[in-house]
């Protein structure tokens, strides 16, 4: 991958975190496990999926329009699905805002979103899955990076689903460790290179994998302290998990 690309590759960091939080995010809400208050409170945070999905756009399209230029990393079809994921959460928010249609049809309406982003992550699996660590890191970013800034939103939301303070993180751990076992096989290579002078690619995956290894330990913190996950903690290990994620993706 061209480090001229970055923007592409930062665009696609984000919408997958972006749509992989709605996801986790709309099951638990048809799970009927969060009561009217707590929906209320998760709803309140749906912009922050939406900044996601406009950034990641934004800098998609407008480098594009800007270079004149067409890149390999652009997709159209992941492009489609961004724009239509923002419309039809949006449209789903102001359902529930303003109370439009009764409580029967809210729900069909967004199981129908939840199960046109899982089409999202079927697409870019199957289109991911020319490459054994590609496929790996995409099903990465999309779940556990999705699951921590779902987990984000909800403990900003002051959910009372204490189970999900552990699943959640145990869950991204294991796909993590999974992640980091597959990207640590192309290291051979790049130990090669980097005996011959190029030191850029190694650097880059080394940092990516220590970097995703502190986001995990951070995410886990709670758990081992036995204390309850603190927002801003939250924030930084999904910044991080997205700067390793986005890190990986230029050492491919």
């Amino acid at each position: 991958m061209q480090w001229t690309d970055w923007p592409f590759l930062l665009s696609q960091v984000l919408s997958q975190f972006s749509i992989g939080a709605f996801i986790v995010i709309g099951v638990i809400m048809l799970s009927g496990k969060l009561c009217f208050g707590q929906s209320d409170r998760v709803l309140k945070n749906f912009p922050l999926i939406w900044l996601l999905l406009i950034t990641a756009m934004l800098l998609r399209e407008g480098t594009l329009m800007l270079s004149q230029i067409h890149s390999q990393s652009s997709f159209g079809l992941e492009t489609f699905f961004c724009l239509t994921i923002l419309i039809s959460t949006m449209a789903y928010w102001l359902c529930e805002k303003h109370l439009i249609g009764s409580d029967k049809w809210r729900k069909s309406f967004l199981f129908l979103v939840v199960v046109w982003s899982g089409l999202y992550f079927v697409e870019g699996v199957v289109n991911h899955g020319i490459s054994y660590s590609l496929a790996i890191q995409f099903i990465a970013n999309v779940i556990v990076g999705g699951s921590l800034v779902a987990h984000c939103m909800l403990v900003k939301s002051e959910h009372k689903l204490t189970k999900l303070n552990t699943f959640l993180p145990v869950c991204g751990l294991v796909l993590g460790v999974v992640a980091i076992l597959s990207n640590m096989q192309g290291m051979s290579l790049l130990v090669q290179q980097a005996e011959l002078g190029d030191l850029t690619g190694f650097v880059v995956r080394i940092s990516s994998i220590g970097l995703m290894v502190l986001a995990l330990s951070l995410w886990l913190m709670p758990i081992i302290t036995k204390s309850k996950p603190v927002t801003v903690m939250l924030v930084i290990s999904s910044v991080i998990m997205a700067v390793a994620s986005f890190l990986m993706a230029l050492s491919m």
